[in-house]
């Protein structure tokens, strides 16, 4: 909770200090790139982090460290290629993307130059699973979530107050961050090697990118689904109210960053216990993550639903207009702080398949109500589209979990 609390601090300051710095209109140009760098970068991570979770953690826990090594080298070597080549892609087609998806040439120079912060984030997520996988959840959620933002938060207050400096500022920043995951990895090679256990014959992992697989798509939805109303809202809206919506719909998801800190702080635990058979301890498991997740995002919630418009002031003059879209954005995290963190389990105990499929779902629903909703309410149609997917993977996990495991929920 405090590395995902430097998180808060990071990723607030920066959104924060950049859109007063950047105005409402150039701010749009800066979350537009902010929500593009992170569907590519989930793109080119391509479920790896995920699956290194599961098998790191799953099978250090039967003694099989050199498969856990095994699986941490070949996941880092695929999202490499993968980053390697997404990345190049987007800043070859930038000034085509920029002038007929979203209708806007200006946008052509930021997406050019957010093509270079890929990489470095897709690998600074991956790193940073694998430490959550080797059980050091804290400094895994500082590599991930919290080092880049704070280093970039420093850039700014160290003089860099252009979009393209901020830009560029953000791509070193995973890039350092990155590097700092790896050392700490490398910090923990000793374990990486097999030693005795009681259930060293536990039934073999299949192999990491048949587990990467359906996390891909998981993954992949997961951070496009959110990213869908504010790059269809660029297409229909103004940039202001990209930026407007686009810092209200990151206020609403400070649950879900509670949510995922517990999350990720247990998920290697899920896949122990699942591994080992020790339902009744992963049951226990569960139920204390779900109650700790409740009782984090109670006052924030609280905060959302009671003064909207008071936090969005916070941020700079004219984000007021969005209070009404925080508000619905808040509904849906109600629903899923009370039901938090099921996926998690689902993807930790192999089931990967059935969360494709939940998320196969979401997607539906999502594009359907942005179609219908955006172009004429606009972030109100946003926000609406927003809210339900996010109950909607509460909900559909929770029963997922039930109906499959009901021994761990």
């Amino acid at each position: 909770m405090m590395a995902r609390g430097l998180e808060l601090v990071g990723k607030l300051g920066l959104y924060i200090v950049s859109a007063r710095i950047l105005g409402v209109h150039e701010s749009g140009y800066f979350f537009l790139c902010l929500t593009w760098i992170g569907v590519l970068a989930t793109v080119s991570r391509g479920g790896f982090e995920r699956a290194v979770v599961r098998h790191v953690a799953a099978e250090l826990a039967v003694g099989k460290g050199r498969a856990a090594g095994h699986a941490f080298l070949a996941g880092a070597l695929a999202v490499l290629m993968l980053g390697l080549v997404v990345s190049i892609a987007t800043g070859a087609l930038s000034a085509p993307i920029a002038t007929y998806l979203f209708r806007d040439p200006e946008a052509a120079r930021p997406l050019f130059l957010a093509a270079f912060v890929i990489l470095p984030q897709a690998l600074c997520y991956f790193v940073g699973n694998a430490l959550m996988g080797l059980h050091k959840s804290a400094w895994g959620q500082l590599v991930q979530n919290g080092l880049w933002p704070l280093f970039t938060l420093a850039a700014l207050f160290a003089g860099v107050h252009s979009l393209d400096g901020i830009l560029c500022a953000l791509a070193a920043a995973n890039a350092a961050a990155t590097a700092i995951g790896a050392a700490l990895v490398f910090r923990e090679r000793h374990r990486f090697v097999d030693a005795p256990s009681e259930t060293a014959n536990a039934e073999r992992l299949p192999a990491l990118w048949r587990t990467a697989m359906p996390l891909a798509v998981v993954e992949t939805v997961q951070i496009l689904l959110p990213a869908l109303p504010v790059l269809l809202l660029a297409s229909f809206g103004l940039p202001a109210q990209v930026g407007a919506f686009s810092v209200a719909s990151r206020i609403s998801m400070l649950t879900w960053v509670v949510s995922a800190s517990i999350g990720s702080v247990a998920a290697p635990s899920f896949a122990a216990r699942h591994r080992q058979g020790r339902w009744d301890e992963l049951r226990q498991l569960n139920r204390k993550v779900r109650l700790a997740v409740a009782l984090f995002s109670a006052p924030l919630l609280a905060g959302m639903f009671f003064f909207p418009a008071t936090l969005l002031h916070l941020v700079g003059p004219g984000f007021e207009i969005a209070s009404t879209a925080l508000v619905i954005l808040a509904v849906g995290q109600l629903v899923y702080a009370l039901l938090p963190c099921q996926e998690i389990v689902l993807a930790m105990a192999g089931h990967g398949g059935i969360l494709r499929w939940l998320t196969v779902a979401q997607t539906v629903v999502c594009l359907v109500l942005c179609v219908l909703l955006i172009p004429p309410f606009g972030m109100i149609g946003a926000a609406i589209a927003t809210a339900v997917f996010a109950a909607q993977l509460a909900i559909g996990s929770a029963v997922a979990v039930r109906r499959l495991m009901p021994r761990a929920f």
